[in-house]
């Protein structure tokens, strides 16, 4: 969390404003990368036990794992919401 302001000041060069902006846009790209892989890994982990468990049966409507995968997905977004906050909340700066 640290690097975002490090690469932000770099970036910004003195410039409050910029700075923030820049520790902003990287904290969200950072957590929106953390999610796309997290989740790709999460739907990977459920298609092996669907096919594993089923027969080779993807996702099959309210009685498969969707619902599982839902409440998986809620709780990684909440996850990488409050990681992110708390990054931009480190690394912010006030006059």
């Amino acid at each position: 969390m640290k690097r975002i302001g490090i690469a932000a000041s770099k970036m910004a060069q003195e410039n409050i404003a910029l700075y923030n902006f820049y520790v902003f846009l990287l904290a969200s790209i950072f957590s929106l990368l953390v999610f796309v892989l997290s989740g790709f890994s999460l739907l990977i982990g459920f298609m092996i036990l669907s096919f594993v468990s089923k027969g080779f049966v993807v996702f099959e409507g309210p009685t498969g794992f969707s619902p599982t995968f839902t409440i998986c997905m809620a709780a990684l977004a909440v996850v990488v919401g409050v990681m992110n906050i708390v990054a931009i909340s480190m690394n912010i700066r006030l006059k």
